[in-house]
C-alpha cells in the first residue's frame, strides 16, 4: 500500500504538458461557466468539460445558480462512464472540504474516473482554497492550477498577457497564463469580493465626445445607440443590484430592468439622504421617461408615475438616513418598496451593507454627484465608459459630466485605469478598465496599493489587475482561521457559496421528503431544502393553481427560482397558502434540515464541528429566520440547527 501511495503521489506531481488542445478545452469550460448569466443571481461560476482517454469530449456542463447541482456531478452523469482515464477541465476549483460541508464535486470527478484535472483558478473563498486540489491529489489525480499566484509574474514582465496561439513557438507557460487570465475574468466578481471585502462594483456612464452625460437642461435620451444600451442591459442582468441617486430618478424616471422575459431581476437601489423623491401618486415626467423598449411608462392613473415604485417589475430598495420622512417611508413600504436606513449614508456604507447581504456585483448607473464619492470611498472597481461620436456643448449653463467633485487638484492625482480595453458597440465606443489598487479597499489595497505595485508602474493596456485580485484573495484565505467561527465565536452562514454554505437552505444537498406535508405517502427527492419548504406553503390546498405552484417549485432549476415562485405567489395569491402554514412552517423546516444532515455526512460533519458555538443565520434583511441587520432578530434557522446539533451529540 505504501508503494501504491508513493506511485500515486509521483503521478499527481508530474502532470502531462499543457497544450493548445488543453487550452481550448479549458477555455470552453470558462465559456460554459457563464451559462447562467442573466438567468440567476450572481454566484461563483463553474463550468466543466470531461474528455475521454481517446480525446473525445463526453460532457459539457455548468452550475445553474447557487444551490444548483454542481457542474462536476452533472458532467459525471452526462459522461455515463466514458470519462474513465480522461481529463477534467474546470474554470474554478471545485467546492470541497469541512468549511463547505460538501464533498460531492470532488467525488463526482473520482466517480468519473479522470486521471488529470486542469483548473483555471483556485477557489478564492477562505477555507475552500486548495481543499479540492489537495483531495484530488490524495487520490492520485494529476492536478494543475493555472492561476497559481506564485507564477503570476512572468519572465516577459507582464501579467498573464494573452499569447498569439497561431505562433508555434508559444510556450507552455504562455498557454497556462492565457488559461488563468480567462478563468479569472469569469469569476472577477468573486475575486474582488474576497480581495476587498466588498461586492465587485462597476461604474457605467455614457457621454458625448465632449464629456457630457446630458444637455444643460438634463435631457439624456439618448446619448448612445441601441447596441450600446443592449450591452448595459446585459451587464445589469449580471449584477445583484443597480444603483442610482435621487436626481436620476427625478430626471430620467428609469426602469433599470434587464429588458428580458424571466430570469434574474436585479434589485433597483436608490440612494437619497433627504428622500427628495417623487411621491407614489405624483406624476414623473422625467426627461428620459422610462427605458427604450417600454410599451408604456408606469401610468396607474393616466399620467406617468415613478417607474421604480412599481415593485412587481423588479425589487426596489431605497436607502436613506435614519428618520428621514417617516411617513413617506411607510408609504413606500406599503407599496412593496424596501427602505433601509443608515446613520450616515455613504457609498462605502451602502457597499458594506450589500456585502453583508451576499451581493457579488453592483452596477452603478448614477450621475456625477454620486459617482465621485463612490470612487473616493474606494467602492468602485471597474469602469465602463461609453463614448458617443456626438458633441453637445452647453446651452446657457454647464452640462453634467460623468464624475463630479473628487478633490483632485493635480493630474498626477488622477486614477489611471488598469487592464484597459477598447471595443465598439454600434456607433459607440466602450472604454473599460479597473481602478488602481490604491483606490480600493481591503487586502487588495494593502498588498498592491503601493506606488511601485500600482497602475502608474504598469502599461494599462497589457497589465492584468485580476492577477493582483487573485493574489490578494489568497492572502486573505491564508490568514483566515481554519475554524468555522468568526472572531466573536459565532458560526455564521448565509449564502450557500460562502463559508459554512452547507447550512444554507440553498445548498445543493437533495433531500427525500413527502410530496405534501402531513399527508404521509411515499417520499420523493427535492433538489434542496428551499425547494421543499417553498412548495409546502401550497400543499394540501384543493386549487389547481396551488398544485401547479408545487410542481413549478419542485422543477425550478435553482433554489432562488423556487424561492421567487413561492414568495411571489404568497404575496399575490394568499388564498393559495395552506391555512395552518404559520403553525407548521417551523416543523416543516426542521424536518427538511434533519433530512439533509441525515443524508449528507459532510453537512452533518460541518454542523458537529460547530461544537457549542452559537450558530447564526446572518441575513441582514430577515429578522425572523435570521438575526437581521442589527443582530437582534429571532434567528429561528440558527436555533433550529443548534437544537438539531444537540440531538446529534446525544445520539
Amino acid at each position: 500500500s505504501v508503494a501504491i501511495a508513493a506511485s500515486a503521489a509521483s503521478a499527481a506531481s508530474a502532470p502531462a504538458p499543457f497544450t493548445r488542445a488543453d487550452l481550448a478545452l479549458l477555455l470552453r469550460a470558462v465559456e460554459l461557466s457563464a451559462g447562467s448569466d442573466g438567468l440567476t443571481q450572481p454566484h461563483p461560476k463553474s463550468g466543466c468539460v470531461l474528455v475521454a482517454a481517446d480525446g473525445a469530449v463526453v460532457a459539457e456542463t455548468f452550475q445553474m445558480g447557487q444551490g444548483g447541482t454542481r457542474a462536476e456531478r452533472l458532467a459525471e452523469r452526462a459522461a455515463k462512464g466514458k470519462a474513465k482515464g480522461g481529463v477534467a477541465y474546470l474554470n474554478l476549483e471545485p467546492v470541497h472540504g469541512p468549511v463547505a460541508g460538501e464533498r460531492d464535486a470532488v467525488q463526482a470527478l473520482l466517480d468519473a474516473g479522470v486521471r488529470r484535472a486542469e483548473i483555471g483558478v483556485a477557489h478564492p473563498v477562505a477555507g475552500l482554497r486548495g481543499a479540492a486540489v489537495e483531495a484530488l491529489r490524495a487520490e492520485g489525480v494529476q492536478v494543475r492550477v493555472h492561476g497559481d499566484v506564485r507564477d503570476v509574474r512572468t519572465d516577459d514582465g507582464r501579467n498573464g498577457v494573452s499569447a498569439d496561439l497561431s505562433d508555434d513557438s508559444v510556450s507552455e507557460a504562455s498557454l497556462s497564463r492565457r488559461a488563468a487570465s480567462a478563468a479569472r475574468r469569469a469569476n472577477r466578481a468573486l475575486l474582488y469580493r474576497c480581495a476587498t471585502g466588498l461586492p465587485f462594483s462597476v461604474l457605467k456612464y455614457a457621454m458625448t465626445l465632449d464629456g457630457k452625460i446630458a444637455t444643460t437642461k438634463g435631457h439624456s435620451a439618448w446619448v448612445t445607440g441601441p447596441v450600446a444600451r443592449g450591452e448595459v442591459w446585459r451587464e445589469r442582468a449580471r449584477s445583484d443590484a443597480v444603483i442610482v441617486g435621487a436626481r436620476t430618478v427625478r430626471r430620467d424616471n428609469p426602469n433599470l430592468t434587464t429588458r428580458r422575459e424571466g430570469g434574474h431581476r436585479p434589485a433597483r437601489v436608490v440612494l437619497s439622504r433627504s428622500m427628495d423623491l417623487p411621491g407614489l401618486g405624483e406624476a414623473n415626467f422625467g426627461l428620459g421617461t422610462g427605458d427604450e423598449g417600454d410599451d408604456e411608462p408606469f401610468k396607474p392613473n393616466g399620467a406617468p408615475k415613478t417607474n421604480l415604485w412599481d415593485a412587481s417589475e423588479a425589487p426596489t430598495i431605497v436607502m436613506t438616513v435614519s428618520g428621514t420622512r417617516p411617513a413617506f417611508q411607510a408609504a413606500l413600504r406599503g407599496a412593496g418598496v424596501e427602505v433601509i436606513e443608515f446613520d450616515e449614508l455613504t457609498p462605502e456604507a451602502v457597499a458594506r451593507y450589500c456585502a453583508k447581504r451576499g451581493f457579488l456585483q453592483l452596477f452603478w448607473e448614477c450621475g456625477g454627484g454620486l459617482a465621485a464619492p463612490a470612487l473616493k470611498n474606494g467602492v468602485v472597481h471597474h469602469v465602463m465608459a461609453f463614448v458617443a461620436p456626438k458633441i453637445v456643448g452647453t446651452a446657457g449653463g454647464p452640462a453634467p459630466t460623468p464624475v463630479g467633485e473628487t478633490g483632485f487638484e493635480e493630474m498626477t492625482d488622477a486614477l489611471q485605469l488598469r487592464g484597459v480595453k477598447l471595443s465598439t458597440h454600434g456607433k459607440d465606443v466602450l472604454i473599460s478598465g479597473y481602478v488602481p489598487a490604491r483606490a480600493t479597499t481591503g487586502a487588495l489595497r494593502e498588498t498592491f496599493g503601493g506606488a511601485a505595485d500600482d497602475a502608474d508602474a504598469a502599461d494599462p493596456w497589457t497589465d492584468e489587475p485580476l492577477a493582483d485580485a487573485e493574489a490578494a484573495a489568497a492572502v486573505v484565505a491564508a490568514a483566515a482561521s481554519a475554524m468555522n467561527a468568526g472572531e466573536d465565536g459565532r458560526v455564521r452562514f448565509y449564502k450557500s457559496w460562502d463559508r459554512n454554505g452547507a447550512l444554507s437552505n440553498f445548498s445543493p444537498h437533495p433531500v427525500r421528503m413527502p410530496r405534501a406535508w402531513g399527508e404521509g405517502g411515499e417520499e420523493t427527492s427535492w433538489p434542496t431544502v428551499e425547494h421543499f419548504y417553498q412548495a409546502q406553503k401550497f400543499s394540501g390546498v384543493a386549487d389547481p393553481a396551488a398544485v401547479d405552484a408545487m410542481e413549478r417549485i419542485r422543477a425550478a432549476s435553482a433554489p432562488e427560482e423556487a424561492a421567487r415562485i413561492g414568495r411571489t405567489l404568497q404575496r399575490a395569491r394568499p388564498e393559495l397558502i395552506r391555512g395552518d402554514w404559520n403553525e407548521v412552517k417551523l416543523e416543516v423546516m426542521r424536518a427538511a434540515i434533519r433530512a439533509k444532515v441525515d443524508a449528507h455526512p459532510a453537512a452533518a460533519a460541518l454542523l458537529r464541528s460547530t461544537g457549542d458555538a452559537e450558530v447564526v443565520e446572518d441575513s441582514p434583511h430577515d429578522a425572523v429566520w435570521g438575526v437581521g441587520r442589527n443582530g437582534d432578530g429571532t434567528n429561528l434557522l440558527g436555533k433550529t440547527f443548534m437544537a438539531l446539533r444537540d440531538e446529534m451529540m446525544e445520539d
